[in-house]
């Protein structure tokens, strides 16, 4: 793992926290992530969980709105969320209070998500905390520390068994390990391409002789202003053998070249989402 290789999977991270997940990562290999999938499971759920490796603190504002869409059941109308918009701290005691260990009050907050897992609970950090020979209970914030919240996302992924769905290539069981549920599993999906891009080393593999990190984030139909198909170029010379080309074809079948311009780009598309449903269903354990 290169420093220069995380700022390249999180140009907007925060240098401490690289330098945090740099110090932990023999920690990392020891858990038994090196593997390129597992490494690309592991870092892009840390990133979506960090957006983007920017935030150790999980973000408790929220609209009232939206606390109704995350929090359906605590939250059924806006009335009732209002108290607890744009109010961390109310929020964290309402949502996080009388579970995961936390029995007294103010224990919602205290045990708030922190680190790049965003260790969420009291029991959490207590057996986090006895893995690490760290004292989480006494001092919960010591998980905005880069380092010690590095190895407390490491311990986390380690004892939820997250290896084996990473092995698998199954998104879904990763995030569900990780997060309880399915929240971000579309932001998960585009961090886990950017990340198979970096550390893929052509495991993740390959189709049609192009890498499916590359060949499923929106380069396989139209790109740049220019029609991408067939391996069509846009450059100058390409360009106007491919206006030559379709004015040939056009007249050759008698249809207009806006019908057939209008065909390329739907078969583009057809191309587009027909390798995306591939990288999804082979490498994303859809």
């Amino acid at each position: 793992m290169q420093l220069a290789e995380l700022k390249r999977f999180a140009p907007a991270a925060k240098h401490t926290i690289l330098s945090g997940l740099m110090q932990a990562w023999p920690e990392a290999e020891a858990a038994g992530i090196t593997t390129p999938l597992r490494i690309c499971h592991f870092l892009s759920q840390c990133f979506v969980e960090s957006k983007g490796f920017t935030d150790l603190e999980e973000d408790l504002s929220y609209s009232a709105k939206r606390l109704c869409q995350v929090w359906p059941k605590r939250f059924p109308t806006i009335a009732s969320a209002e108290p607890y918009a744009r109010n961390p701290e109310a929020l964290a005691n309402k949502v996080y209070g009388g579970r995961m260990g936390n029995t007294e009050p103010g224990d919602g907050w205290k045990f708030r998500g922190k680190g790049p897992k965003q260790i969420t609970g009291k029991d959490n950090h207590r057996e986090c905390g006895e893995a690490l020979g760290i004292d989480l209970v006494k001092d919960p914030d010591a998980l905005f520390d880069p380092t010690i919240g590095a190895r407390a996302a490491i311990w986390y992924w380690k004892q939820a068994g997250c290896n084996r769905f990473a092995d698998r290539n199954d998104i879904r069981g990763v995030t569900e390990a990780i997060n309880g549920g399915f929240n971000g599993l579309a932001d998960r999906r585009a961090a886990f391409r950017k990340a198979v891009a970096i550390w893929g080393e052509g495991a993740v593999a390959e189709i049609g002789g192009k890498a499916v990190a590359s060949s499923n984030t929106g380069r396989a139909a139209i790109l740049g202003g220019g029609l991408s198909l067939a391996g069509i170029g846009s450059e100058a010379y390409e360009a106007a053998q491919l206006v030559e080309s379709g004015r040939s074809i056009s007249e050759a079948f008698g249809v207009s070249m806006l019908t057939l311009l209008l065909f390329a780009i739907v078969l583009g598309l057809l191309v587009y989402i027909f390798r995306d449903r591939l990288f999804m269903s082979k490498w994303e354990g859809l």
